[in-house]
C-alpha cells in the first residue's frame, strides 16, 4: 500500500483558495466535459498561510491497518536496529461482522467458530514509513484457520520474528503460539515454528499440568517474545494459561509460562511456569523482560513466605537458567493501593502493570505502577536485580482524564525509557494516546506529549464486537524517533493507527 501523505493537505489548500506549486487549481473548474486550460506554476504558500489551513503537530499519525470489512487491533511494532527505516507492524485483524450481523458482546466464541475470521496483518516499510507493503502473515495452513494475538520482535542483527496463535476453528480450542522469521527485512518469511502448543504438552516441565483445549484460556494464550541481546536467547511467553495444580478442588487458577530458544527462534525448549508452590500465581502474568543473561517476571501471588503484608502481593522473579528456576522477592507495597487490591481480576486495577529491563546496564529494571485515583503512572527502579527498590517516581499524569489504560513500556538499547498510554475521558469514553520518555533510565520523565491528533470515539460494539481485539498497544524506539501503534475508531471502524514523535519533541522541566 502506498501512503500519499500530502493529498488531504493539497485538497484543503485548493478549497481554501491557496495555490500550490505544481497543482493547477483552475483545472478543477470549467464547463462539464471541457478541459480547462493549464495555469502557470506559482509559488507555494508561506508557512503562515499553510498553518492557517493545516495545524502543525510535533507528531505525525495515520491509519495503517484495517478497513470497514476487516478491522485491526492489538498491534505491535519493531524497528530494525541495523536499519531504522525498516519497520514491521503486526495486528490482529478481525472481520467486522459475522454472518452479516454485528456482534453486541465480546464475541470470542463466534470468532472461534468461523474460519479466517481473524488473521494477522503485517505492514512492512523500508523507507521510514513513506510507503508500506501490507499482507497477511504467512503462518496459517492445514487445520489452522484462525490466528489472533499477533506479536513481533527484532534481533540485534535485524532479523524479524513475527507470529500469532494459529488455532483450529473446529474440534475445540486446540492451537499453539508460533512464529515465522525474516532475515531479509520483511520480504520473505520462514516456515512456522511452534513456541507453546497443545500438540506438544510433553515439552512442559515435569509436574506442570496446563489446562489444554479450554475455551477460557490455553497454555499458549497471549504470547510475546523477549530477546536477550547479550546472549542471543529468545524467550517466548504465554501470559494467560490455566492449571488445576494448587487450585481449590474442581477449579483452576492462572499460570504463565516461558520457553527459550538458543538457535535464533528456529526451535524452543522446555516450557516452565513463572511461579512456584511457595509463590503461587493468582492473576494473569503481568510483565516479563530479558537481558544480561537473566530473565525477569512480575506477577501477583496468592501467598508468599514471610510476606510483610497480607497477600495477594506483587512478586519479582529472576531466573538465570532460562526459566527453569526462579529467585523470588516481594515488590514494595504501593502507597496508594493496599496489597489486597493487586489481585483484583478487573483490568487496569491498581498495582504493578509492566516491567522493563535496561539493555545498557545489568541488574537495572523498572516496574510501572498504576494509581487510578490520579490517574497516574509511577515507576520504581532497582539497580541490584530486585534486592532494593527506589521510591516511586512520577512518570505520567494528564489533566482531564478519567482513567489510564493500555500502557506500553520499554528501554532503548542506549538506556532511554519510554512509556505510552491511553487516556480515557469521562462520559464519552473517548481517548487520546500520550507518551513520555526518560533520558536517565527512569529517574525523571519528560512532560507528556500527545501522540494522537484527535480523540478516538469509544468502541462501537456494532463494528468491533465489544472490546474484542483491543487489549494492548505498543511502542518502539529508533535512534531519533518514538513510534506508537494503537487501535483507533476515528475512521468509522476499529483500525490500527501509527504515530511517530521525534525524540527532540519531548520537553523536560528544569531541575
Amino acid at each position: 500500500m502506498n501512503r500519499i501523505p500530502g493529498i488531504c493537505a493539497i485538497a484543503a489548500l485548493a478549497v481554501s483558495g491557496l495555490a500550490v506549486s505544481g497543482l493547477a487549481v483552475s483545472a478543477l473548474a470549467g464547463p462539464a466535459g471541457a478541459l480547462a486550460q493549464a495555469q502557470p506554476l506559482i509559488s507555494p504558500p508561506t508557512p503562515a498561510e499553510f498553518a492557517a489551513v493545516v495545524p502543525h503537530w510535533k507528531t505525525e499519525e495515520y491509519l495503517l491497518i484495517g478497513d470497514s470489512m476487516r478491522g485491526g487491533g492489538e498491534p505491535m511494532i519493531a524497528v530494525n536496529p541495523t536499519d531504522p527505516k525498516n519497520i514491521v507492524v503486526v495486528a490482529m485483524a478481525n472481520v467486522q461482522e459475522l454472518g452479516g450481523e454485528p456482534l453486541h458482546e465480546n464475541g470470542t466464541d463466534a470468532f472461534h467458530a468461523a474460519p479466517y475470521s481473524t488473521v494477522t496483518r503485517i505492514a512492512v516499510t523500508r523507507n521510514g514509513g513513506v510507503t508500506w507493503k501490507l499482507d497477511n502473515l504467512p503462518i496459517l495452513s492445514g487445520r489452522f484457520t484462525r490466528c489472533p494475538d499477533a506479536f513481533v520482535a527484532v534481533t540485534q542483527r535485524g532479523e524479524f520474528l513475527a507470529g500469532c496463535e494459529p488455532r483450529e476453528t473446529s474440534g475445540g480450542f486446540l492451537g499453539e503460539s508460533a512464529l515465522v522469521i525474516s532475515t531479509d527485512k520483511g520480504r520473505t518469511w520462514s516456515k512456522p515454528v511452534s513456541i507453546i502448543s497443545d500438540y506438544q504438552l510433553g515439552r512442559f516441565a515435569r509436574g506442570v499440568q496446563p489446562l489444554s483445549g479450554h475455551g477460557r484460556a490455553s497454555p499458549w494464550d497471549r504470547p510475546f517474545l523477549f530477546i536477550d541481546d547479550s546472549t542471543g536467547t529468545i524467550y517466548g511467553q504465554a501470559g494467560g494459561g490455566l492449571t488445576r495444580v494448587g487450585a481449590p478442588p474442581g477449579k483452576f487458577r492462572w499460570q504463565a509460562y516461558v520457553t527459550a530458544s538458543t538457535d535464533g527462534g528456529h526451535s524452543f525448549g522446555t516450557i516452565y511456569p513463572w511461579d512456584s508452590p511457595q509463590y503461587p500465581q493468582l492473576s494473569r502474568g503481568i510483565g516479563m523482560a530479558a537481558g544480561h543473561g537473566a530473565l525477569a517476571v512480575i506477577y501477583v501471588a496468592a501467598s508468599a513466605p514471610g510476606a510483610r503484608s497480607a497477600c495477594p502481593c506483587g512478586v519479582f522473579g529472576l531466573s538465570r537458567s532460562q526459566g527453569r528456576d526462579f529467585e523470588y522477592r516481594l515488590l514494595p507495597p504501593m502507597s496508594f493501593a493496599p496489597a489486597s487490591a493487586l489481585g483484583r481480576p478487573q483490568r487496569d486495577a491498581p498495582g504493578p502493570t509492566a516491567l522493563a529491563a535496561d539493555p545498557s546496564k545489568a541488574g537495572h529494571y523498572a516496574v510501572l505502577e498504576y494509581d487510578p485515583s490520579g490517574p497516574r503512572y509511577e515507576v520504581i527502579l532497582t539497580e541490584d536485580y530486585g534486592r532494593t527498590w527506589s521510591a516511586p517516581i512520577l512518570a505520567a499524569a494528564t489533566a482531564g482524564a478519567a482513567a489510564f489504560t493500555r500502557p506500553t513500556f520499554q528501554y532503548s538499547a542506549a538506556g532511554a525509557l519510554a512509556l505510552a498510554w491511553r487516556a480515557i475521558y469521562p462520559k464519552s469514553f473517548s481517548y487520546n494516546i500520550w507518551a513520555a520518555v526518560s533520558k536517565d533510565g527512569g529517574h525523571s520523565f519528560s512532560t507528556p506529549l500527545r501522540i494522537s491528533h484527535a480523540r478516538s470515539p469509544a468502541v462501537d460494539p456494532y463494528r468491533n464486537a465489544g472490546l474484542f481485539g483491543d487489549d494492548i498497544q505498543d511502542l518502539a524506539l529508533g535512534p531519533n524517533d518514538l513510534y506508537v501503534v494503537w487501535a483507533d475508531n476515528r475512521a468509522g471502524f476499529q483500525g490500527v493507527w501509527l504515530g511517530r514523535a521525534p525524540l527532540s519533541a519531548f520537553t523536560f522541566a528544569a531541575r
